[in-house]
């Protein structure tokens, strides 16, 4: 199960990775309810190659569930794209640690 926290995030990465979607219209994304994280390498045949994926499941403004899929996004991709919505929204929030 997704984390409230996870979800944020996840948001964040939808938001800019895919900023089209937020378009005030009833496809737009609203809500993270699920995500997957798939290495790359992972193979079900010889000759087959399969990339690294983040898939990311949302709820849209009209009610429907729709997926995400964005291929070789690793850890530092995602805490890149982090980084770059929080100086997009001048986020200063303080870390705890």
């Amino acid at each position: 199960m997704t984390s409230p926290t996870t979800k944020e995030l996840l948001m964040r990465v939808i938001a800019v990775e895919s900023p089209k979607l937020f378009d005030r219209s009833d496809n737009e994304p609203i809500e993270v309810t699920s995500y997957s994280y798939q290495e790359e390498g992972t193979r079900l045949c010889d000759t087959c190659d399969y990339p690294e994926l983040l898939l990311i499941g949302y709820r849209t403004r009209g009610g429907k569930t729709k997926h995400l899929k964005y291929e070789y996004f690793d850890l530092p991709n995602l805490l890149e794209t982090l980084d770059k919505w929080d100086r997009q929204h001048d986020d200063t929030r303080k870390s705890d640690a």
